[in-house]
């Protein structure tokens, strides 16, 4: 028992902390692409299940096959595209793409596309994962714990025996008495949300420089199935050429060729369809969401509509009201705490505001010198001591 006493201090360090939920369907989606982006990369390293990343061939014998596929997997394979479109197997065309050229002159002929983004695949994945959750851990870096330091004090279940205004007395004290408070935090979430749209275009170029310029046009033979496969060979070949020099018995520098093959881009092509598609979704829903909040922004009859629609209990003049004497950034304080509140405790809070005579929002704190002052419910005696809420430095 003693050993038990002396280990229960311990719980605390390995309780799990409930944090307010700041995020919103773009963070949402960006949170996601990091983890499907860390999950492809791990797939690409999966030698178990799709093999070594190549194989080469190749009739010289002087030549060690181990260094040989080193030497193509690190200085990069190349194919012949034209001989794509026009093939036939015949003495100088043994699959689509691999030829001796039209004179024999392999490498260096006309038209020729090297492919070596192969063997850094993983690594860019990983990069662009993190690339992906910048702006997400820029917002809750920002945010630094607010609204879930504003909502620890309400109790996470409102059937009690204190009546729900009492409940949210203190928060709405609070909200009363700071105006414009979370104005700054407004301000840059938007930007991480535009710094989302601009990461995930630039994702989008950076991928077609890496593939040759040619992963834009991929999805646009998403429709026809033969065409798709047609743009998949061209990026994603499966055997491919290669060429090493190195030096004979005599002395002289001799050429040794192959043919290798590449099972790694069986995995690679369906990762960046599937990225190509993604990419493409998050895109067009960021640039959605982001009109959106900027007609919320410019037009405050919209932010009555979301808000009635939140708490429909409240009449309409009232909500009305309040949208005049919010600013933008009070607005999205409230949303947050509207999905981190029961509904009824948040309509209890929106009721404690209109019918406040104090004005709400009325810019008698400033913003920059404001903090998580104290604050308690009246009736702390049905259910705990008085809550505090306090931050250390100011917001």
């Amino acid at each position: 028992m003693a050993a038990i006493t002396a280990l229960s201090g311990l719980k605390k360090y390995f309780q799990k902390k409930e944090n307010a939920d700041v995020s919103n369907l773009i963070f949402g989606m960006h949170k996601f692409s990091c983890a499907m982006l860390l999950c492809c990369s791990a797939l690409t390293t999966g030698k178990q299940y799709f093999g070594s990343n190549i194989h080469c061939m190749t009739d010289h014998g002087a030549v060690n096959m181990a260094v040989f596929e080193s030497w193509c997997f690190m200085s990069g394979t190349y194919s012949i595209p034209h001989y794509r479109h026009n093939f036939s197997q015949s003495h100088n065309h043994a699959y689509p793409g691999v030829s001796t050229g039209d004179h024999g002159s392999g490498g260096s002929e006309k038209g020729v596309k090297y492919h070596n983004y192969y063997q850094w695949v993983n690594l860019l994945l990983v990069l662009q994962a993190c690339v992906c959750y910048i702006p997400w851990a820029w917002w809750k870096s920002s945010e630094g714990g607010k609204i879930s330091k504003l909502t620890a004090g309400i109790n996470k279940d409102p059937l009690t025996e204190v009546p729900l205004a009492d409940q949210v007395n203190g928060l709405g004290n609070f909200l009363i008495n700071h105006s414009k408070w979370f104005d700054s935090c407004a301000v840059k979430l938007l930007l991480c949300q535009g710094l989302c749209l601009l990461f995930s275009i630039c994702q989008m170029y950076f991928m077609d420089i890496v593939l040759n310029n040619q992963f834009l046009h991929l999805g646009s033979h998403i429709q026809n199935w033969e065409q798709l496969n047609v743009a998949l060979d061209t990026l994603f070949p499966l055997v491919v050429m290669c060429e090493m020099s190195f030096f004979g018995n005599s002395g002289e520098v001799q050429n040794a060729s192959g043919i290798c093959n590449l099972p790694i881009n069986i995995i690679n092509e369906k990762i960046y369809l599937i990225i190509w598609v993604w990419f493409l979704v998050m895109i067009i829903v960021t640039v959605l969401v982001m009109l959106a909040q900027l007609c919320l922004l410019l037009a405050p009859l919209l932010r009555q509509m979301t808000l009635q629609r939140t708490s429909k209990s409240i009449p309409v003049q009232n909500v009305k009201r309040l949208i005049r004497r919010c600013s933008y950034g009070d607005y999205i304080l409230l949303q947050f705490l509207a999905k981190n509140l029961d509904s009824s405790q948040f309509e209890a809070l929106l009721s404690n505001l209109c019918d406040s005579d104090t004005n709400f929002l009325s810019g008698h704190h400033s913003r920059q010198s404001a903090n998580l002052e104290t604050y308690s419910n009246s009736s702390d005696n049905h259910y705990g001591s008085g809550r505090r809420l306090m931050t250390s430095k100011e917001v």
